[in-house]
This record gives structure tokens, C-alpha cells and sequence, in this order.
């Protein structure tokens, strides 16, 4: 008898056992989701968050205040093509004067490193086409995608070299200042 009474004590012990294992699982598997489901919660609070100060900035921005923002960043990018890429000696000091006003210290220090031109060519820039991602002048950055004619003149000699230029351009705006930040040479096939 104590053999049938040990295993039916054995059986019980196992179902019980079984059963609070099953129980621990659920709770844990349960508060693990509880725990997922708060941190979704708490993300996707902030994500409406964020999706309505950006409906809000987009309500302020008048289409005349997104023109403006428009107009002054090709009047900007126009200014650093002629100040950057045209260069001769009679202009040299009114050029790197633009500059400052126009790129950072840095980049301005890149095209105009001394105090007098020590160049013995002049270069002209032709055909410039300014390309803006208008959906971008919301914010205070801007990548512009310029193309132009770049030609060169030996002052030494009368040779003309034309080479074509396609630059995407950094710009930043601050203080309602539009300021160019750096640019990087685009590849372009095709472009004559």
C-alpha cells in the first residue's frame, strides 16, 4: 500500500509541480508583454508628440514665408558661385569680403587663404542652374544641387579651358541667415 500511496503522491506532486510551471510561464510571458506594450505606448505617445509640433510648423509656414526662405537661399548660393569659382585680381578683396558673409570661416579661408591674388589665371563661371528640394526649406538645413560652366584663362597665355561643375551644396540657416556650410563635387555623365 505504501507503494500505491507514494506514486499517487508522486502523481499529485508532478501535476502540481506542472501546473504552477505552466502558471509562471503565462505570468512571466504575460508581464514581458505588459512591459512591451508600455514601452510601444510611451513610443508611440512621443511619435504623436512629434507628429503634431510638425503639423504645427507646418501650419505657421506661410507659403510667402517659404518663397522667402526660397529666394534667399538661391540669392545665396548665386553670391558664393561668383564669390568661390570667379576669380581674378582686381576683385580679389571685394570677393573674400562677400565670403564671410556668405560661407563659414572656414570655407572661406579654403578660397581665399592669402591677402593679395597670387594667381596667374582668371576664371568665369557660365550657365549656372540652382535645383532645390523645395520640401526642405522648412528646416534650417539645405542641400542644393548646382550646375555650371567653370572656364579657366591662362593669364600667360591664351589658353581657354572649359570643364562643366556639378556641386551639391550645404547650407545652414541661422538667425534667419542663410550660410553655406561646405559642398562636395557631384558626378555627372552626360553633362556638356
Amino acid at each position: 500500500m505504501n507503494r500505491r500511496i507514494f506514486f499517487g503522491l508522486f502523481v499529485v506532486l508532478l501535476i502540481v509541480l506542472t501546473s504552477v510551471n505552466i502558471y509562471a510561464a503565462r505570468m512571466a510571458s504575460n508581464n514581458d508583454l505588459q512591459k512591451r506594450l508600455h514601452q510601444l505606448e510611451v513610443k508611440n505617445e512621443k511619435n504623436m508628440e512629434e507628429k503634431t509640433a510638425l503639423k504645427e510648423t507646418l501650419q505657421k509656414q506661410e507659403p510667402a514665408d517659404i518663397q522667402a526662405r526660397y529666394d534667399a537661399l538661391v540669392k545665396l548660393v548665386s553670391t558664393f558661385i561668383e564669390v568661390a569659382f570667379k576669380q581674378d585680381k582686381e576683385t580679389y578683396q571685394e570677393r573674400k569680403k562677400e565670403a564671410h558673409k556668405v560661407m563659414s570661416n572656414d570655407l572661406a579661408s579654403t578660397f581665399f587663404p592669402t591677402e593679395t591674388y597670387k594667381g596667374d589665371r582668371k576664371t568665369e563661371v557660365d550657365e549656372v542652374e540652382i535645383f532645390i528640394k523645395t520640401g526642405n526649406l522648412t528646416n534650417n538645413q539645405a542641400s542644393v544641387l548646382v550646375k555650371f560652366k567653370h572656364t579657366l584663362y591662362s593669364l600667360q597665355s591664351d589658353q581657354k579651358q572649359v570643364s562643366p561643375v556639378f556641386l551639391r551644396i550645404n547650407a545652414h540657416r541661422e538667425e534667419g541667415h542663410w550660410m553655406i556650410t561646405d559642398f562636395q563635387d557631384v558626378e555627372e555623365e552626360g553633362y556638356s
